[in-house]
């Protein structure tokens, strides 16, 4: 393994292992070993990142671990910010939350940051939102895109009530609606009426910035 290599494993190694300081170390040594911050994102942070949802979803990980590692995440983001062109553009509002009945926030909360590193101003209004929450949101920040988060089988099906309730406000047309989470599929998607489904945090991004220009070119 070459030492390019190495410094991208260990990093890997240390988000899966919970280890934000030794993140935020391997990070700045290899931006001082003149290794770009856009490489270090797609070559470590990224597929660690994926790692940790699918441990996550198939519950190999204990929550402490996941909470842990969702850290060394978050300090690596951010320590990688200020070496991006990305960072110092911000794009339109994005409100994100979990629906009714599901309190998972893990998967949410790492799309979140993924998306305020690539510039979106993000509203993060937590968990257990209930479809009015989400309309008052909406009406408040007035975003163009709206994220719901199910990470279970029987709180899915509270994103199709979101829905509803936009319509029924008559704000379905003002916001693009992208979801996602462990047991949304994009035929599930698709049937409720969402915009788009995004499978992890990576896709999240260019989807997002797809509905962007979507939603200009309407």
């Amino acid at each position: 393994m070459s030492r390019r290599s190495q410094v991208f494993h260990d990093i890997f190694s240390s988000i899966l292992e919970g280890d934000a300081d030794s993140v935020l170390k391997l990070i700045n040594s290899a931006l001082q070993k003149e290794m770009s911050a856009e490489e270090i994102l797609e070559v470590a942070l990224v597929p660690a990142s994926i790692q940790v949802l699918d441990k996550y979803q198939g519950e190999d990980f204990y929550i402490p671990d996941v909470i842990n590692a969702a850290n060394a995440i978050e300090v690596g983001l951010l320590s990688l910010r200020p070496y991006t062109k990305t960072s110092q553009q911000k794009h339109e509002k994005m409100v994100i939350g979990t629906v009714e009945g599901d309190i998972h926030d893990i998967g949410k909360n790492i799309v979140s940051l993924y998306l305020g590193y690539a510039g979106f101003d993000m509203i993060d209004i937590g968990v257990n939102v209930s479809p009015e929450e989400f309309v008052k949101a909406v009406q408040q920040h007035q975003p163009k895109i709206l994220g719901l988060s199910a990470s279970l089988t029987t709180t899915m099906g509270e994103m199709e009530r979101v829905i509803s309730a936009l319509k029924e406000h008559h704000l379905r047309r003002s916001v693009k609606i992208l979801v996602g989470g462990g047991p949304v599929t994009r035929e599930f998607a698709l049937n409720i009426g969402a915009d788009a489904y995004a499978a992890s945090a990576r896709f999240a991004v260019s989807i997002a910035k797809s509905l962007l220009k979507e939603e200009y070119a309407d």
